[in-house]
C-alpha cells in the first residue's frame, strides 16, 4: 500500500511534465522567433565557453536598471535563488556569483545585488550545468555578474528613495539607500552601502468561536500595528596585492528599533464586552552583524587555494506587557483584571572557517578538496510573570532558559568531469561530523555524522536544448530557536523546546529540461522526487512543569502537561513539477514580454497520532506567478502587471489542526519613466485586491486522534505582510 501511495504522485508528475513538454514548442514557437542576427551582438547573448551564454550590459538597457538586482531579474529563463537552509557554508550557496566568486557572506545574494550599481556591470553570464571555473558546486544553473574595475575617484553614488502609503496603517512608510564604490588604488576598491528602512503596517482580524454543535459562543476582534525603524550599513573591500592573490573583506551591521501594539476585544454572541487586552512589545536591543573575508592564491591556471572566514552576531531583547480588562476586574483601575509581562533575551552567532584547493590535473577534470569547520550557538532566557492583584507571580514554562551549541567539521571533495562537448558530470562527497550540546533547563549532548554524496549530469542535446539530472543527499539546518520554548499570548499557544530534535535528511532526485526560443525566450520544466527521513513537524511532548527535587522523578499529576513541540515524525515523500518561462510577445504586443513560474507538489507522511496519510505541516501544494512588462521607448516609459497565488497550508498539532488559506489573487501594477534626466521614477500599486487570510483552528476532545470536535475558531485577517494594499513611489538614479 505504501509503495502505491509513493508511486502515484511520481507518475502523475512525470505525466504532467511530458504533457507540458509536448505542448510547449508549438505554443511558443511563433512568439520566440528565430535567433537574433549575428550583427546584433550588443543586444543578444553570445555563446561562451563552459556552456555559458553572455548577456552584455546593453541587453538590459531597455529595462532601466538601477542595480545589479534589476539586471539579474531580467535574465531569460533564470530566477534568483537565495539558497536553502542547509548545514554548512558551502551548502547554503545561492545561484549568483559576482566576478566568478561567491561572496563570503550569508546575507541573501538578492540583497547583495541591490548594493551593486547597474553601471558597474559589464556583462552577465548564464551558466547552465557544471562549470570547472566557478566557486560554487551543486547548482544546475548559475548567473555570474562580471563587474568593471572602479575608476579613479570611484563610481557614481547610486541612490534610491521610496515612500509608501500602507493600507490600515496610520502613518506612511519610507526608505533610503545610498551606495558608492571608491577606488582606493589601482588594485583596491571599497563599496559602501547605507540603508534606512522605516516600515509600518497593520493587521485587523475578526474571529468567530463555535462549539461542537456549530453555535457561536464568542466573537473576537484583534488589531496589531508593528513599527520597524532601522539602519543598515555594509562595506566590501576588494584588494589584489599581487597578480596571483585576491583578498576581500565584508562587514555589515543592522540595528533596529521596533515596537508592536496589540489590542484584542472579546464579545458575547449578543455583542456585550467580555474582555479587552492591550499589549505592547518593545525591542530595546536588537541588532545583527556580520564579518567575513577570503583570500585566494593562484599558483597557476590549474592550481589555486582559497580560505574563507565568517562570523555572525545576533542580539535581541524583547519586553512584552499585556493588560487584560474585564467588567468585573479588580486588580487595578478601569477594570484591570491581569497584568502579564514577558522578558526574552536572545544571543546567537556563528563562526565558520573553510579552506579548499582547486586543481585541474587535466583539461577534462577539475577537482576541489577541502575542509569546513563551524561553531554555532544560541542562548535564550524567557521570564514570565502574571499579576491578578496579589503581586507578580512567576509563570512556569519548561525549557525557557537554555543554551545550544554545535561544533561541526566537514571534509569534502568534488570532481567536475567534462566527458565531451555535450556531457558534463559533477560528483561530490561531503562527510559531516557534529556535536550538539544543550545546557540550562534541559541538558543533553548528542553526536551526529552524515555522508552527503551528490551527482549532477548535464547534457547539451542541441544548441537550444539542455537536460540536467541531479541526485543528492541533503541534511537540513536545525533552527536552534526550536530548542527553546516560545509563547504566543494572543493566540493562547505555546511551543516547548525539544532537545531531541534531529535534522531532516533528504535524498533528492531532479530532472530538468531547458529550451531556448531565440535570445529573449526560454522555457524550463523540472520534475523532482524527495525521500525525506525524519520529517520535521509537531509532536506532543509530556513534561513536568514543577518537579519535586533536583530530578524529574517526582512530578505531581497536576504539574504533568502535554505541549506541542517541534520534532520528527518519521519518513515521507515530496514529489512535484516546476516550470518557469520568459516569452517575448512581439509581434502581437511590441516591446512586451511575459514571465511565468509555477510549482505543484504532493507531500506524504504518516501522521503519528492518527496513523493516517497526510501532507507535511506548513508546506503549500502549489503556487504560481505571472508577470507582464511592456516598454514604450518613444515615451521613455514602461508599465506592467503581475499576478500570484498559492494553495492553503495546514499545521497538525496535538489538540488541533490549523488551516490557513489566502485564496484570492495578488495583483500588482507599476509604471515607470526616465523622462527626467538621470532619474527613474516608478509608481506602483501592490496587492490591489488585498485578499484576506482565512484561518480555521479546529480543536478536538482529548487530542486530534479522537476525531471528536470540541470547538472551532474561524479568523479572517486583513493586512499583514501578504494582505496589505500598498501604493508607493520610488525615485532612483546616480550622482
Amino acid at each position: 500500500m505504501d509503495s502505491v501511495r509513493m508511486t502515484r504522485p511520481l507518475l502523475r508528475a512525470v505525466g504532467l511534465a511530458a504533457l507540458a513538454a509536448s505542448l510547449a514548442p508549438s505554443a511558443l514557437a511563433q512568439q520566440g522567433g528565430a535567433p537574433a542576427p549575428a550583427a546584433d551582438k550588443t543586444a543578444a547573448p553570445s555563446k561562451a565557453t563552459e556552456g555559458a551564454q553572455v548577456f552584455e550590459a546593453a541587453f538590459f538597457k531597455q529595462y532601466n536598471p538601477v542595480t545589479a538586482a534589476d539586471i539579474v531579474n531580467r535574465v531569460p529563463g533564470f530566477d534568483i535563488n537565495d539558497g536553502v537552509t542547509l548545514r554548512g557554508f558551502g551548502a547554503t550557496a545561492g545561484n549568483v556569483l559576482v566576478n566568478g566568486e561567491r561572496p563570503s557572506s550569508k546575507v541573501l545574494i538578492s540583497e547583495q545585488l541591490k548594493r551593486i550599481p547597474a553601471d558597474s556591470v559589464i556583462r552577465v553570464e548564464l551558466i547552465s550545468g557544471s562549470a570547472s571555473n566557478v566557486d560554487v558546486r551543486g547548482q544546475t544553473q548559475l548567473v555570474n555578474v562580471v563587474l568593471k574595475q572602479a575608476k579613479q575617484g570611484g563610481s557614481p553614488t547610486t541612490w534610491v528613495l521610496d515612500a509608501r502609503d500602507i493600507q490600515y496603517s496610520e502613518r506612511p512608510g519610507w526608505g533610503v539607500q545610498l551606495t558608492k564604490t571608491f577606488a582606493l588604488a589601482e588594485n583596491a576598491e571599497l563599496t559602501i552601502d547605507l540603508q534606512a528602512p522605516n516600515l509600518r503596517g497593520r493587521t485587523e482580524s475578526y474571529e468567530t468561536v463555535r462549539n461542537a454543535a456549530g453555535v457561536i459562543t464568542e466573537l473576537r476582534e484583534q488589531n496589531g500595528q508593528p513599527n520597524n525603524i532601522g539602519v543598515q550599513g555594509s562595506a566590501v573591500l576588494k584588494w589584489r596585492p599581487t597578480a596571483q592573490d585576491a583578498v576581500s573583506f565584508n562587514a555589515q551591521v543592522a540595528p533596529t528599533w521596533n515596537t508592536t501594539n496589540f489590542t484584542n476585544f472579546s464579545f458575547t454572541p449578543a455583542g456585550a464586552t467580555r474582555s479587552i487586552q492591550a499589549g505592547l512589545s518593545e525591542y530595546a536591543n536588537n541588532y545583527t552583524a556580520e564579518l567575513g573575508g577570503d583570500w585566494e592564491h593562484r599558483f597557476s591556471p590549474e592550481l589555486s587555494v582559497k580560505g574563507i572566514a565568517l562570523a555572525t552576531f545576533t542580539n535581541v531583547d524583547q519586553d512584552d506587557t499585556f493588560l487584560t480588562y474585564t467588567p468585573t476586574g479588580t486588580a487595578g483601575p478601569g477594570g484591570l483584571a491581569n497584568t502579564r509581562t514577558q522578558a526574552r533575551t536572545t544571543e546567537a552567532g556563528e563562526r565558520v572557517g573553510r579552506g579548499f584547493l582547486t586543481w585541474r590535473p587535466m583539461p577534462e577534470h577539475t577537482i576541489d578538496a577541502g575542509i569546513e569547520g563551524a561553531f554555532n550557538f544560541r542562548d535564550t532566557t524567557l521570564d514570565i510573570f502574571s499579576d491578578s492583584g496579589a503581586g507578580p507571580q512567576p509563570v512556569l514554562l519548561p525549557v525557557s532558559d537554555t543554551r545550544v551549541e554545535e561544533t561541526r567539521i566537514e571534509p569534502f571533495i568534488t570532481d567536475v568531469w567534462k566527458i565531451s562537448q555535450q556531457l558534463t558530470l559533477e560528483t561530490g562527497f561531503i562527510y559531516e561530523s557534529s556535536t550538539i550540546k544543550q545546557t540550562g533547563d534541559e541538558q543533553k549532548e548528542r553526536e551526529f555524522s552524515y555522508p552527503k554524496p551528490r551527482a549532477i549530469l548535464t547534457w547539451q542535446a542541441t544548441e537550444a536544448d539542455q537536460a540536467r539530472f541531479t541526485a543528492a543527499r541533503e541534511v537540513a539546518q536545525l533552527d536552534f530557536a526550536e530548542f527553546a520554548s516560545s509563547v504566543n499570548f494572543l493566540d493562547s499557544s505555546q511551543l516547548i523546546g525539544n532537545p531531541d530534535l534531529e535534522p531532516e535528511k533528504t535524498w533528492r532526485a531532479r530532472a530538468e529540461w531547458e529550451h531556448k526560443f531565440g535570445p529573449r525566450a526560454a522555457l524550463t520544466l523540472a520534475v523532482f522526487h524527495d525521500q525525506v527521513e525524519d520529517v520535521q513537524d509537531f509532536i506532543p511532548r509530556t513534561i513536568c512543569i514543577n518537579p519535586v527535587g533536583a530530578t524529574l522523578a517526582v512530578c505531581p499529576d497536576v504539574d504533568e502537561r502535554t505541549f506541542d513541540a517541534p520534532g520528527n515524525i518519521g519518513d515521507g515523500t515530496r514529489t512535484g513539477i516546476e516550470m518557469r518561462a520568459a516569452l517575448p510577445l512581439a509581434p502581437l504586443i511590441p516591446n512586451a514580454e511575459l514571465r511565468l513560474s509555477g510549482l505543484w507538489q504532493e507531500t506524504d507522511v504518516t501522521d503519528p497520532l492518527t496513523g493516517e496519510s497526510r501532507r507535511f505541516s506548513g508546506e503549500k501544494d502549489w503556487n504560481y506567478n505571472v508577470a507582464f512588462r511592456q516598454d514604450l521607448p518613444e515615451l521613455k516609459m514602461a508599465w506592467g502587471a503581475s499576478a500570484a497565488g498559492s494553495s492553503d497550508k495546514v499545521d497538525y498539532k496535538f489538540l488541533e489542526d490549523i488551516s490557513a488559506d489566502r485564496s484570492g489573487t495578488r495583483l500588482d501594477l507599476f509604471a515607470e519613466t526616465t523622462q527626467v534626466a538621470g532619474v527613474t521614477i516608478r509608481v506602483s500599486a501592490a496587492n490591489i485586491f488585498h485578499p484576506a487570510e482565512e484561518r480555521i483552528r479546529t480543536f478536538y476532545t482529548g487530542n486530534r486522534a479522537s476525531g471528536v470536535l470540541l470547538r472551532t475558531e474561524e479568523r479572517k485577517q486583513k493586512g499583514g505582510p501578504e494582505g496589505t494594499q500598498v501604493f508607493s513611489i520610488r525615485l532612483s538614479g546616480t550622482f
